[in-house]
């Protein structure tokens, strides 16, 4: 099951013997996040709530990466930090650091 569209791209996902079907939609991007509280620690969302609308620019370019290929995709939903950096599609150092960054405060968060 491989589609892949600039506004979307679904394929196969194999890991520990189960298989899944992944799929990404552009219209269902960054922009819901913005406006979720996904935990109960109001600085926590802002610092995430920051770092999407830092990212938003850049969503149709990660998508656009994404589609090109299903590696692509897997490497995104391994470690989405990662693909982002090694894609080289444009975005900011800056922009990656402060994803980075609301990334280990929700872990952290999640974890306690």
């Amino acid at each position: 099951m491989e589609k892949q569209t600039l506004t979307e791209t679904s394929f196969q996902f194999n890991e520990n013997g189960k298989s899944y079907d992944v799929s990404f939609h552009a219209n269902k991007g960054f922009s819901s996040m913005i406006t979720s509280n996904i935990t109960s620690d109001s600085t926590v969302n802002k610092k995430i709530q920051e770092a999407f609308v830092a990212l938003m620019p850049y969503e149709s370019r990660i998508i656009e990466w994404i589609s090109r290929s299903a590696d692509n995709g897997q490497q995104y939903v391994e470690n989405p930090m990662k693909a982002m950096q090694d894609a080289n599609i444009g975005i900011p150092q800056d922009v990656i650091q402060m994803v980075k960054e609301a990334s280990d405060i929700l872990l952290t968060t999640l974890k306690k």
